[in-house]
């Protein structure tokens, strides 16, 4: 089978050439610097055993009253967190947490445990991997601001279907100032 996928990929990447198409290059080696992020992903996998470091709301809210274990990321679009996060959060949004000014607001790596909250958890848990490929230690709250509100309505399944009630921790949500996010 694999001989059969590499002798059809070998005949695309002909026909493209002879086509005019812009040719795309074999797979090169791993660079030195792929191995090294590839090394501090599998690291941090075998250390958590693969399973995603979850938090609760309850444990995030007990964090905020004793000094803050966490540093908190809202990984939402800048418009939902300007709606209401958690107290201390702040906004870097999934499509520019990996860039260098972004990167530069977060805490060392090995330092203070990165939190990242989102929605529902989807988003959280992909920058998790990227975080964790940059030797981040981090954690997501569990079902994100759907686990923080006090109740969120979720629609699973047909458009005909009624939402259902989730019930979060409900604790307090923090609203962006008119004058810029924090």
């Amino acid at each position: 089978m694999r001989k059969l996928i590499a002798a059809m990929g070998a005949a695309a990447l002909a026909l493209g050439a002879s086509a005019g198409e812009p040719r795309i290059p074999a797979a090169a080696p791993a660079r030195a610097a792929d191995r090294g992020a590839g090394e501090t992903l599998d690291r941090f996998f075998m250390r958590t055993r693969g399973i995603t470091r979850i938090v609760h709301a309850s444990e995030v809210w007990e964090s905020i009253h004793s000094g803050g274990k966490y540093f908190v990321v809202d990984v939402r679009p800048a418009e939902e967190y300007a709606k209401g996060h958690v107290p201390g959060a702040i906004s870097i949004p999934i499509d520019s947490l990996f860039r260098p000014a972004s990167l530069e607001r977060l805490p060392p790596a090995g330092g203070k445990p990165i939190l990242l909250v989102c929605r529902s958890g989807h988003t959280e848990s992909m920058a998790l991997g990227g975080l964790a490929t940059l030797g981040y230690e981090p954690y997501v709250m569990q079902f994100g601001m759907i686990g923080w509100n006090a109740q969120t309505m979720v629609k699973a399944g047909s458009p005909r279907q009624a939402g259902d009630a989730v019930r979060g921790l409900g604790g307090p949500i923090e609203k962006a100032s008119g004058s810029g996010l924090p």
